[in-house]
This record gives C-alpha cells, structure tokens and sequence, in this order.
C-alpha cells in the first residue's frame, strides 16, 4: 500500500497539468513539461519507480491464491510479476518521466522544434518498445486473475474479480473524456496507482473474512 501510494506521488508529480484545446496526448504532456518546474518530473520518475518495486511485494501475494487451484496461471502470474518488477518502474515509469525532463531541457537549449524530434525519437525507440513488453505480461496478468477470481478459484467471493488493475485502468483512463484539467489529466495518468490502492485495500479488507489458515 505504501508502495502505491509513492507511485501515486510520483504519477500526480509527472501528469498534473493542463493539456492545451486540442492536443493529443504527447503534446499534452509536452505542454506540461514546459509549464511545471523541472525537478517535478525528475522526482515523480524517481518516486514511482521506488513505489513500483514495493508494490511488487504486495501483488506477489495474490499468486499462491491462483497458484492452488489453477497451478498454470499460478507460474504464468509469478513470472509477470517478475517482468512487473524488472520493466514496470525502470524501463517504463521512469523514462515516461525522463521525457518531459528531456523535452523541457532541449526546449531551453535548442527551441521547441529540436525538443519534439529528439522527444518523439526517445518515446518510439526506447518507452515504447519498453512499454510493450510490459504491457503483454501485464494485461495477461490482469486476465489471469480476472479468470481466477470469477471462476471462484480463489477464498475470495467472486465478485472480487472487479478489483484488478485493468478494470482500474480502463475507469480512470476514462475520465479524461470529462475534460484536460490538470486534475483529470491527474487521475488519468495516476490509473494504475489508484487501481493498485483500491485493490490492496479491497483485498486488505476481505483477508480476514474471506481468507483463513485452512483454505488458504
């Protein structure tokens, strides 16, 4: 939990700002690369990557609930998260910070026009091959558990299948349909830190009543 709150630091540090009428989402977040100081996106790349790896420790929990009934999922799961820990801050979180640091920098030193060339280079050959990775293992991940917890392969009701970090994404990411405040494009870019604090809290508080020695 303290982990995804860093994350949510981090997350809220890198993405609230306001998107200018009409642009797509990396202009956006260029805009507020300019508009906010430059340690903001250097700490919120820092934070989030610490939050990250701690949060690794609390989704490792969820894998000997799957692992018993569904033993396949249970591996398939464990490594994810493994890819989770490796990529998920180092090679996704951070250079996403690392972007808006590298487009404010080259903008101060060489003009807008440089900045969103190198930038874009930077996001296509490095965050998005990165983030690819990252994104099978994690949304197959989501699936997983989404599976294990609707089948009832797990101590916990079935309905707790709605407390996964996809469903989480998808809903957040929504908001950004409400407008491009920085407190939407806030929550927006927050998606999967939130998720993560709905989820541990909802697992947190289900342990006790769901979960005991003999089943688990």
């Amino acid at each position: 939990m303290f982990g995804a709150v860093l994350t949510l630091i981090g997350d809220l540090l890198i993405g609230a700002g306001e998107f200018p009428e009409g642009a797509d989402m990396i202009s956006g977040y260029f805009a507020v690369a300019l508009a906010v100081p430059a340690w903001r996106p250097a700490a919120g790349g820092l934070i989030g990557f610490l939050g990250i790896c701690l949060e690794f420790c609390a989704l490792m929990t969820i894998c000997p609930l799957i692992r018993k009934n569904i033993p396949a999922c249970g591996r398939f799961y464990q490594l994810a998260m493994y890819v989770y820990l490796a990529v998920g801050g180092g090679a996704v979180h951070l250079p996403c910070s690392v972007f808006l640091w590298l487009y404010r920098s080259v903008t101060e030193a060489a003009g807008t026009e440089a900045a969103y060339d190198i930038t874009r280079r930077y996001i296509m050959y490095f965050v998005v091959p990165a983030a690819a990775v990252f994104a099978v293992f994690f949304i197959g991940t989501c699936l997983v558990q989404f599976i294990a917890f609707i089948r009832g392969n797990t101590p916990f009701p079935r309905w707790y299948c709605v407390f996964n970090m996809l469903v989480g994404k998808a809903v957040f990411n929504g908001v950004r349909f409400l407008g491009r405040s920085a407190l939407i494009n806030g929550i927006a870019t927050s998606n999967m830190s939130l998720s993560a604090i709905i989820m541990f809290t909802a697992l947190l508080h289900g342990w006790r009543k769901y979960v005991s020695r003999e089943n688990f």
